[in-house]
């Protein structure tokens, strides 16, 4: 008589190395926040802001979560589970509470409504969700939020906000979840600014600042944004920077290689195109041409000198008080963005160089951020005036 043979039990396949990576980052995030006593909100927003990119990425971070046996755990997953509707998460999320039950964690139940509940129930409504995008050489950057349509769907507002020019554009559509998942799957493919989850009163504070310095500027307001600001006062309006939620100034302000490092930061894609308008570095860009042209007979040290004794003349003159708030804010905006796409220290350096230009700027100490931006936007025409000259007609005759 032969035996039946059994069915061989699947084996976990290793996560592909990026997900894993930021599952990893946000298990730390979830252990960190519940060690700082910070509120169960911040960490269900941390969570919220990481799903939605793939249903696998989606289900290895909610079975990971099942490896934190703690009660706040189980009230994020239970939150959690109140808005997701992918059946593989929900699987996902039933199965870590069912683990972390077993470790002798109280669980509240979850499963089918109770038979006395009603056959006909209200629809439930969708979770409102904000999202930044981080900002442009100009100070620009595109704010969006779903907000609950009935009988059923989506209201996606869409704005670009300017910290210079105010509400830009403003965009009031129908869509579904599906075709919202769309929508934000699209900013994630290459030539986009990299968009993240933050709090939607936030995404209000923005989207009414910017509002406001419209009609200072004394032009008119989009209509379809008029039209929502009902949806918009809907939510508690927070005006906070979210970076500060989740890194320490003090412990910023004690590290001064940060500070130090912002310099670095234009190496990174998100601000290689950072650069001042031609206009405003036109003029410094004659006097470095004029210092490299000159007659005078100076030793390397010298020259070196002269040159950024003119680099630290124009950043003082391009970034009067005004001016150098405009980039504190810039630089906190892109601190979190930075936070959230999973480089912590270059987010922290971008934090220093804010927090540094909190005071006036001085030529003897200059904010090492700002100087680089000066002297690469200076160095951009100086290079681009000498490519000029190399392709124009000699107007001397050789023999």
């Amino acid at each position: 008589m032969t035996k039946k043979k059994g069915k061989k039990k699947k084996t976990d396949q290793p996560l592909p190395p990026e997900i894993a990576s930021a599952v990893e980052r946000l298990l730390q995030g979830l252990k960190d926040h519940e060690d700082r006593g910070e509120p169960l909100e911040i960490s269900l927003q941390e969570v919220r802001s990481q799903l939605g990119v793939s249903s696998e990425r989606d289900v290895a971070i909610v079975t990971a979560m099942g490896d934190i046996p703690a009660e706040r755990t189980a009230h994020l997953l239970q939150s959690l589970l109140e808005s997701i509707s992918d059946k593989r998460v929900v699987k996902g999320i039933r199965r870590s509470l069912y683990r972390i039950h077993q470790r002798g964690i109280p669980i509240k139940p979850v499963g089918k409504a109770s038979q006395e509940a009603p056959v006909l129930r209200p629809p439930v409504e969708e979770q409102a969700k904000g999202f930044i995008s981080a900002v442009d050489s100009e100070g620009s950057q595109i704010v969006f939020l779903t907000v609950s349509r009935r009988p059923k769907g989506l209201y996606l507002l869409q704005g670009i906000v300017s910290d210079t020019r105010g509400l830009i554009e403003f965009n009031r559509v129908e869509t579904t979840k599906r075709g919202f998942r769309e929508f934000y799957q699209s900013f994630r493919e290459p030539g986009h600014l990299p968009v993240v989850e933050v709090d939607t009163g936030y995404c209000r504070f923005l989207l009414e600042q910017a509002a406001q310095l419209t009609q200072e500027r004394g032009d008119t307001l989009p209509t379809p944004y008029l039209t929502s600001k009902r949806d918009l006062q809907r939510f508690e309006r927070k005006e906070t920077p979210p970076v500060f939620l989740f890194l320490n100034e003090e412990e910023i302000r004690a590290d001064p290689r940060l500070l130090k490092n912002s310099s670095d930061l234009f190496q990174i894609e998100l601000f290689s195109s950072w650069f001042l308008p031609r206009e405003e570095a036109e003029k410094y860009a004659e006097l470095i041409e004029q210092a490299e042209e000159s007659r005078l007979i100076l030793n390397p040290a010298q020259k070196e000198a002269r040159l950024q004794e003119a680099y630290r003349k124009a950043l003082i003159e391009l970034f009067p008080e005004e001016r150098r708030l405009l980039y504190r804010r810039r630089l906190e905006e892109m601190a979190y963005i930075l936070l959230k796409e999973g480089t912590e220290d270059r987010a922290k350096a971008a934090l220093a160089a804010s927090i540094d230009l909190r005071s006036a700027l001085t030529a003897l100490e200059p904010n090492p951020f700002l100087l680089n931006l000066v002297t690469r936007s200076i160095y951009a025409i100086v290079a681009e005036n000498m490519e000029k000259r190399k392709t124009e007609p000699s107007l001397i005759v050789k023999p």
